[in-house]
């Protein structure tokens, strides 16, 4: 029995490990935040939606829909502060409008090295609210939204989904395609880049 434990503690530490490991931080663009770059590699989403922001529909943690809009550039045109990430509103409730993520300390994680030549890549970006003053709790600085890539070569167009609310101020949206911004290579001139959602075709990474 006691063998048993220790090689289960084994499994669960090494995924732990891979897991830990899977992705690092990117390396945000200084001039454009919808971009981040890796080891000789690019991931660009400014062209993932033909306009931003992008309106998605989901429920909340507790009951009723809401609204979400996106825009990686912020500028939401919903929330006030210009560096909105991700606006949320009831649907069928209040009119408040509620900051879900700000853009400026937004965080990218995904494969660093050699993500260009990856099958089914897979990357995130958080986007915390900027911390508000905790003497004052009013329900600001305290939401995150999580987006999750994922290359899906069975998906033509990007998709979208709108996951929900986990814990009343955690929310999650998944974007599934074969061409959503990822890292790619040119198989005919062999140029690095990203493929651009909008075209379909590799865009060099400092074009």
């Amino acid at each position: 029995m006691l063998q048993v434990y220790i090689i289960l503690s084994y499994i669960l530490i090494n995924t732990f490990q891979i897991n830990l490991c899977s992705a690092s931080l990117l390396l945000v663009d200084r001039k454009n935040p919808c971009r981040a770059y890796g080891n000789a590699s690019v991931y660009d989403i400014t062209n993932l939606v033909k306009e931003w922001p992008i309106t998605l529909q989901g429920p909340g943690f507790s009951a009723g829909e809401y609204n979400y809009w996106w825009s990686c550039a912020g500028k939401t045109q919903y929330c006030e502060d210009i560096d909105t990430a991700v606006c949320q509103q009831r649907i069928d409730g209040s009119p408040v409008r509620f900051n879900a993520g700000n853009v400026s300390p937004q965080l990218w994680f995904g494969l660093f090295n050699g993500a260009a030549f990856q099958t089914n890549l897979t990357w995130d970006i958080m986007y915390p609210n900027l911390q508000s003053d905790p003497k004052l709790i009013d329900g600001t600085g305290i939401r995150v939204t999580v987006v999750h890539f994922i290359v899906d070569p069975n998906i033509e167009k990007p998709l979208f989904t709108m996951n929900g609310e986990n814990k009343y101020t955690e929310y999650s949206i998944t974007v599934r395609g074969k061409c959503i911004g990822q890292p790619a290579v040119n198989q005919t001139t062999f140029v690095q880049g990203y493929c651009d959602p909008q075209t379909g075709q590799v865009v060099p990474a400092h074009q």
